[in-house]
Formats: C-alpha cells, structure tokens, sequence
C-alpha cells in the first residue's frame, strides 16, 4: 500500500483499502519462454479475491524454501502468505490460512474471529535469518487512527506464523514515539516499510513517516539483534531540507558489516525528483548524512486521479523508485529505477564502490525498451555478480498491454539479454481490486512492488497478475511466481 509523494494522495491514505467482494473473467494467462532463457510459472495464489504487492526471499540454507507475501483482499483482509519447498513448483494455499495471524480481527472465515485487533492491513515484507532457521513477516496493522509495525516469526520455512493473541503475540517493530507517533488522520501515517537481515542476524526495518498537512516524511529504521525478539527505539534518517522521503530499503556488505539504506523523495517544489544514500558503519545505531546520488528527468507517476503520467487507461501502480543491490564479487552498490526518457518509462542503472559512496556512475539506460518499462526490482547473484532485473514491460504490444521481462547481464552492465517471462498480454485498467463505492465495482491497483532473487542458476521472481474470475467484477489479481534460468 505504498503511496506516491503527490501530497493530495498522502492526505486521503485512509481511502486505500475497502472490504472485499467478488470479481470478471477474462482468463488466466498462458506462459512459456519467448527468450534466451526457460521459463517456468506459477500462479501461486489460487483464489477468488485479490492480491498485490510481493515480496519474496529465499532460505539460505534450502533454496527449495521460498515464502512471498502480499496484501490479501480476501475476508482476512490482511497480509497474506505463501511458502514453496520445491523451487516454486507449488505453495501452500492461500485459502483458507494464507494469512499472517494476530493483525487482523478476522479469518477467511466469518465465523471464526481473528487473533488480532486491526481492521485490516498491508505493505508486507519478507526475509530469512542466516541460517534458514526463521523467516520472517512485517507487516502494518491499521485500525482507527491506531497504525502499529509488526513482525512475526516461523521457524517451519513459512508453513505456520506466531499465533498471535496474548499469549503468542508478535514482536511490536516500533510504536511510532514523538516525530513518527502513529497517527491515521489527516495523512499522518507510516508507508512501505522493507526488512533485510544481515550475514550477522541483524535485521533492518525501514519505513517512511509521512507527519500530515507539511507533505514531510522522514525514514526512519527499527534493528533487531536479538533474532526479531525486540527492536531498537527507531532512528531517523535525514535528507536535509528535502521532503517527502519514501521507499526506504536497505542491503548490506556482508564483509564488512557496513549498510547502506537508498530512498527517494521530493525536493521542495517538485515531485519525486531525486534519490539518496545514507551508510551505517554500526549496524544501524546511526547513519550519515544523506548524500544524493541521482535525480529523475521525469518520474513515473501512477496515481489516478492526482497523476498519471504514461499514455493509455489509468491504473494504480509503482512510480519511480530506487531498487538497491550490492554485489560482492566487485563492492559495486547498484541501483536500478525507471524514469521517463523521451516519452516512454525507461530502466536506468547506476552504481557506486562502497569504498566511495559519493562517486556514482552516470546512470545508463538498460537495454532501451519501445514501450513503458515499470516497476523495476533488481538482485545480484553473490557469487558470479551476475544482476537480475524484472519490470512490467509494454514492449511487445505497441506500449498498450503488460508482461514481465526478465533482463539480465554477467558484465555489471556493459551488455544485457531480455527473457519475455509473460506469453500473455493484458490490461491493468481492467483489473483490480475491490471496491463497493466506486462506480466500476473495481478499483485498478496492481500494487506498488513486485519480489526478485538471484540464485546461481537461475533468478526467481514474483508479481500481480489477472486470473480467473469468480463473480460480477474482475477482482481477482494472482500472485505469480517463475523460475527463469539466464
């Protein structure tokens, strides 16, 4: 449920979500692989009702063991789950347990009441402890003008989740105390959190603030070094007089320990113009000062009716963000974002050596596309540096329909192959999520990220796509998931 830095949006965050319903059919796409690389895709949701925005991780110790969240739009009206432990060949069903317990007040079952006291919540994010041992979920609870970060643990690889309730109750990740106190109103709330946990099991939760009517909004970042039992009052992250901080992530060099949080923001007067980097040199007691290391041309905005800037039916999706990934082999940290060139959304790639993270490369556009490239995630392999990108991709329809590429380079960028992942095309206008005060049953929303790893054969990725319908409106959006090898 991560939000633009447009401050109309910001105020009216409580209109976000609505309770479930039902939704249209135009069918569940077909997949194979059009590219240099194999292919192979899953729905993993399988259900009735929505989902969007997924995360993914991988157990370090199984790689088989994967576990993607979302947010389910089902009676739960929660955070959902779903764990493989065959390489993504299956998962554990979203209904009827799909969810993370103790949030929400409610199961996907009316008459059996949830463990938690929210009415609903959203912004999932995933990861796996060192030794595969435990995952873990964030995830924000919403109720009233009540707003609370939580994590919950599983120690069967994403099977079961803390049950929640007082006598097995999440880990509180911050209570929102003095600048970042939670509050519902008035745009005054905290967004889009991330969770990445280091080799030494420390684990960074970073969120933006947003404070109300000023359009500011700090990052501020929760660590936990005693395995997500308890975390750290939060520290906030600077960016000088600049505004609206958002989309926080952190990765780290496992090497030295050292963390770098990348984010972007809106310089005063503009909108989302230009993108930061702050360094923890003491696991996340403090962080530097922020030093800007790019700015976007024209970013992409996507957030009816207060912006959408690409050609086509309007629909809620990711705008121009700050995807970070640090690769070993060469202590390159990457980023990947889309910006607007020429009139078409376009990935842009560039990288400092952490050994100066004030010198960064002039950014490069990434195997130029004809359409709109959105929503781009990057990882990097950490054993061969090979980078890993996906993006939802108007190429291959006259820039009018969607599908996923893959693109991926094994030379830190100097050349790039494109993996057609989608065989079938569709229109993200014409699904979405649900929405009973809106004319059209729907709202499209087909959420604000999309999940990538890397592993040494292959790179698995997660996004929202349609599938089947189960009613009047086309409500069903899927999580998908495919395995493809470079």
């Amino acid at each position: 449920m991560r939000h633009t830095s447009v401050l109309a949006a910001v105020i009216l965050f409580v209109a976000c979500r609505e309770a479930p319903t039902t939704s249209h059919d135009l069918g569940t796409p077909g997949f194979s692989a059009l590219g240099a690389g194999s292919v192979s895709v899953v729905n993993v949701s399988r259900d009735t009702t929505a989902q969007n925005e997924t995360p993914l991780a991988v157990n370090p110790a199984n790689p088989s063991n994967m576990i993607t969240g979302n947010n389910d739009w089902n009676y739960n009206d929660g955070c959902g789950v779903n764990a493989t432990f065959d390489g993504g060949k299956t998962w554990t069903p979203t209904l009827p347990s799909g969810f993370i317990p103790g949030i929400t007040a409610f199961t996907n079952d009316p008459s059996v009441p949830g463990t938690g006291t929210y009415d609903f919540a959203g912004d999932p994010a995933v990861a796996f402890s060192p030794d595969g041992s435990t995952a873990y979920f964030t995830c924000f609870g919403y109720k009233g003008k009540n707003v609370a970060l939580w994590l919950s643990r599983s120690t069967d690889g994403g099977r079961t989740w803390t049950a929640g309730g007082p006598d097995h109750p999440l880990t509180l990740v911050s209570a929102f105390q003095g600048e970042g106190k939670a509050r519902g109103s008035n745009g005054q709330f905290p967004d889009h959190e991330s969770i990445t946990v280091a080799n030494d099991g420390t684990i960074y939760v970073p969120w933006a603030h947003f404070t109300g009517f000023s359009g500011h909004s700090p990052i501020f970042i929760a660590v936990s070094r005693d395995g997500g039992n308890s975390f750290a009052l939060p520290v906030k992250v600077s960016s000088g007089s600049v505004r609206s901080d958002q989309d926080a992530r952190v990765v780290v060099d496992n090497a030295t320990g050292y963390a770098y949080l990348t984010f972007d923001n809106s310089v005063q007067g503009g909108k989302g113009t230009a993108m930061f980097v702050s360094v923890s040199t003491d696991h996340g007691a403090t962080w530097s000062n922020s030093f800007k290391f790019a700015t976007f041309q024209n970013p992409v905005c996507l957030y009816p009716p207060y912006c959408f800037n690409i050609s086509g039916s309007q629909f809620r999706a990711p705008g121009s963000y700050p995807a970070p990934a640090f690769d070993p082999t060469t202590g390159r940290l990457y980023v990947a974002y889309t910006d607007i060139v020429n009139g078409k959304a376009q990935i842009l790639l560039t990288y400092a050596n952490v050994s100066d993270i004030t010198n960064w490369s002039t950014p490069a556009i990434v195997a130029p596309a004809s359409g709109d490239r959105i929503n781009v995630e990057l990882s990097v392999e950490p054993r061969s540096g090979r980078l890993d990108l996906m993006t939802n991709d108007r190429s291959y329809t006259g820039n009018t329909l969607f599908d996923v590429s893959y693109i991926t380079s094994a030379d830190g960028g100097s050349t790039w192959s494109t993996t057609r992942v989608t065989k079938t095309s569709w229109d993200p206008s014409a699904f979405g999520v649900p929405c009973p005060g809106c004319a059209s049953g729907f709202r499209p929303f087909i959420g604000d990220y999309d999940g990538i790893i890397s592993l040494p054969g292959s790179a698995a990725m997660t996004w929202t796509g349609p599938g089947k319908t189960f009613g009047t409106y086309p409500t069903n959006l899927e999580v998908f998931f495919a395995s493809v090898t470079p």
